[in-house]
């Protein structure tokens, strides 16, 4: 699991001044107040899957999120590959797909629905886990700056082994390991399914006239506490995780923005958090037409200490690219060479065009 926090600048003081006195006006919000306070209490640790990205994956940060962009439709995909120079490493693929449901009526309050699905392979006998789940959530603006939403998800995981991949100490020969010599192993299955809920509160403040905005809050994920074994008489249930986020973007002057993000995931008795920060530079503020480069760092940490995180995106109309880097500084770095890996995400926004007198998005 992991987190991040991200800031803009301005060449003239007066400008960056203004800038962070309405950032700070935003914090004023009670609600935000009290996210911003329950998400900087700890670290995390987690047992699910995460990207250092996790920005770029809303849906796994809280059913809430689904539909929060100002774009009509959104796809999200993500690639994460873990310790290639492990003896086993890990790879993660996630893709996402959201769609805003318009409430010409009533434009203060409308629906979002989402798809979301998710694979990752990790470890000797290619342990597996694949979760696919449809999320839906609830939209109401406030005021023009203040939107409250509520989320849900339910899905189906599946999580599988090879057994065929391990070796156990029956096949021990006296000299080598022996794949052929029977290993006296009684396994009842190597797969299994199970249901999976989740739900979510996230509050989204922004400055009207501006890039400046907010989102923080909450999510409950696994909150049925599923059965995971692979033992048919066995239980060992999966924990619920809880997720927390602060995630600010400051407009500092007209080409500049600066941004921060922090998440905090904790999953039983697993802690694991993740802080950064980056500069956007626009190179073209046209709407629809929009250019930028971003830069960024970030730092995950836990009881191990785990990574430093270089990001860099690319924002180019309605697509965004990001690219990361993991350098572990944990006790594991001996066995990794402090290569952590790569992770790839990318975005596509669609935009439908309505009646001017129809609906006007009121999300930046």
């Amino acid at each position: 699991m992991q987190f991040q926090v991200m800031v803009d600048i301005s060449t003239e003081n007066t400008a960056v001044s203004v800038s962070l006195q309405k950032f700070k006006a935003m914090l004023r919000t009670p609600f935000l107040v009290l996210i911003l306070f329950t998400a900087c209490i700890s670290v995390v640790k987690g047992q699910d899957i995460h990207f250092s990205q996790f920005y770029h994956a809303p849906t796994l940060l809280n059913p809430a999120l689904t539909g929060i962009s100002q774009a009509d439709v959104r796809f999200s995909g993500m690639y994460r590959s873990q310790w290639n120079s492990a003896n086993a490493p890990f790879e993660t693929y996630f893709f996402s797909a959201e769609n805003r449901f318009y409430n010409v009526t009533h434009p203060s309050w409308w629906f979002s629905g989402g798809f979301n699905a998710y694979y990752d392979q990790s470890g000797a006998g290619n342990l597996s886990n694949t979760n696919i789940s449809i999320s839906g959530s609830f939209t109401r603006m406030l005021d023009p700056e203040n939107f409250l939403t509520i989320g849900l998800a339910a899905g189906l995981g599946q999580r599988g082994i090879d057994y065929g991949l391990l070796t156990f100490d029956n096949q021990w020969n006296g000299d080598v390991f022996d794949p052929a010599r029977p290993t006296n192993e009684n396994f009842d299955d190597d797969n299994y399914l199970y249901p999976d809920f989740s739900a979510g509160l996230n509050w989204r403040g922004q400055k009207s006239g501006t890039r400046s905005k907010i989102d923080a809050g909450i999510g409950f994920f696994h909150f049925n506490r599923p059965n995971q074994t692979f033992y048919k008489d066995d239980k060992s249930r999966l924990p619920m995780r809880l997720s927390l986020y602060f995630n600010p973007n400051v407009q500092v002057a007209e080409s500049l923005d600066l941004i921060g993000f922090g998440t905090a995931q904790l999953q039983g008795k697993y802690l694991e958090g993740l802080a950064g920060f980056a500069g956007r530079y626009y190179l073209n503020t046209k709407r629809s037409r929009q250019v930028a480069l971003q830069f960024g760092l970030e730092y995950r940490f836990n009881s191990f200490g785990d990574a430093v995180i270089p990001v860099a995106e690319l924002h180019y109309h309605y697509m965004i690219l990001g690219v990361s880097w993991d350098v572990n500084v944990s006790g594991f770095s001996v066995a990794t060479n402090k290569k952590g890996g790569p992770e790839i995400a990318f975005k596509y926004f669609i935009h439908r065009v309505y009646p001017l007198k129809a609906f006007a998005c009121p999300l930046i």
